[in-house]
């Protein structure tokens, strides 16, 4: 039997080689609640290798890592809240609002047709002041859009949610790096921009990781992905509306 990550042979319960268990296999419940004892308890290596490979060659590496290639890997849970964090902590610095702020506020002015004094419900303002927790616990819907978008692949739901994982804690860069932009370009455009490339960078990364079939209809399954998240998160947002006004 041959290592995943490296191909050299191995003999017992860790590569001798690069030292990565012998029995990684492809995700599910049990390896993936491993991966969150770890992301969350264990101080992983591999930030770096991470980063870049994500910033170069996303979709190809995302589809190393759940083929087996996972020891230069930071963990997929800790990658999110890390970077989420940090997108967080710039913000605060910065004095610019997330865009989950954005998102809540417009969202909130929409439905009440109101521009000041709006009465927001309490579980909104948790999700905009705990941005790396709320990233996260947004991240099962997100999968679940995905998944159904390229249901036609033989990739699993949790696949999807490491998959997703990554991918949200790239944008959280591309959000730093926008938001520091920000405090010298004062405009709305840059707030729309942002959200553009964090889009795109997903079509980019759906794009590489799956290769196979029509391009096009990949793009449109990408921007499928997006329609079915914002349906479903409406419907979150009305459900804890209601919920709040018991």
């Amino acid at each position: 039997m041959n290592c995943k990550n490296c191909g050299h042979s191995i003999g017992g319960k860790f590569c001798s080689n690069c030292g990565q268990n012998s029995k990684v296999g492809r995700i599910n419940l049990a390896n993936f609640l491993n991966e969150v004892t770890e992301s969350v308890f264990q101080i992983n290596k591999g930030f770096f290798y991470t980063l870049r490979e994500l910033s170069v060659r996303p979709g190809k590496s995302l589809k190393e890592f759940l083929n087996g290639k996972r020891k230069k890997h930071f963990k997929p849970i800790a990658y999110v809240l890390t970077m989420s964090t940090l997108y967080f902590l710039i913000t605060q610095i910065t004095h610019q609002n997330t865009w989950m702020d954005d998102l809540l506020s417009g969202w909130m002015e929409g439905a009440t047709g109101k521009t000041k004094e709006i009465q927001v419900p309490t579980i909104f303002i948790w999700f905009s002041k705990n941005y790396a927790y709320s990233s996260l616990l947004l991240l099962p819907i997100f999968s679940l859009a995905s998944y159904l978008s390229f249901l036609k692949f033989d990739t699993n739901y949790l696949e999807h949610f490491v998959i997703n994982s990554y991918i949200t804690g790239q944008q959280a860069i591309l959000y730093s790096l926008f938001a520091i932009v920000g405090t010298v370009i004062e405009s709305d455009v840059m707030e729309m921009l942002s959200l553009l490339v964090a889009i795109s960078y997903t079509c980019w990364v759906f794009w590489q990781f799956f290769s196979e079939g029509n391009r096009m209809i990949n793009i449109l399954r990408s921007i499928m992905t997006y329609m079915l998240y914002m349906i479903f998160n409406l419907g979150l947002l009305l459900a804890l509306m209601g919920i709040n006004e018991f």
